[in-house]
């Protein structure tokens, strides 16, 4: 069975600690990398930037780029990640700030100007173009594949 990249990370900085003869706290002080952080990387729980690795590297006195080689040598599956899709709450109320942005937006723009609307039909007309407007980003908002 093949190692994850986790369990990987993990088993080499756990033997190279041991080789070194040095606990997890005492490896901690010398890299100045929290004890927690060498806890969850010996416990496969992440993988550290190459940099973390690096430092840990040169403390335990190990090669870190015949790490990075048997690391490119395996085959991992990169998992693919889903796009952060919004729940139906947090959809509501990004429906209700938008359409008062836009709405506050529209008043803004009938108050400031003392002409307009000189009638009653370009004021329909531009509570329509708000209106649509809004009706167009809803949608965007709220169809399936979004």
């Amino acid at each position: 069975m093949q190692k994850t990249l986790k369990e990987m990370t993990a088993t080499w900085l756990r033997d190279g600690r041991l080789t070194k003869g040095l606990t997890q706290k005492e490896l901690s002080e010398r890299s100045h990398i929290s004890m927690r952080s060498i806890q969850r990387i010996e416990n496969g729980e992440l993988v550290p930037r190459s940099h973390t690795l690096k430092t840990l590297a040169e403390i335990l006195g190990l090669s870190f780029e015949d790490f990075m080689k048997s690391t490119q040598e395996q085959d991992f599956a990169i998992p693919q990640v889903e796009p952060h899709k919004l729940t139906r709450p947090q959809r509501m109320v990004l429906s209700v700030g938008i359409c008062l942005i836009i709405l506050m937006l529209s008043l803004a723009y009938v108050a400031q100007s003392p002409n307009f609307p000189e009638t009653t039909f370009e004021l329909l007309i531009f509570l329509s173009t708000a209106l649509a407007l809004i009706t167009i980003v809803l949608f965007f908002l709220w169809r399936k594949n979004a």
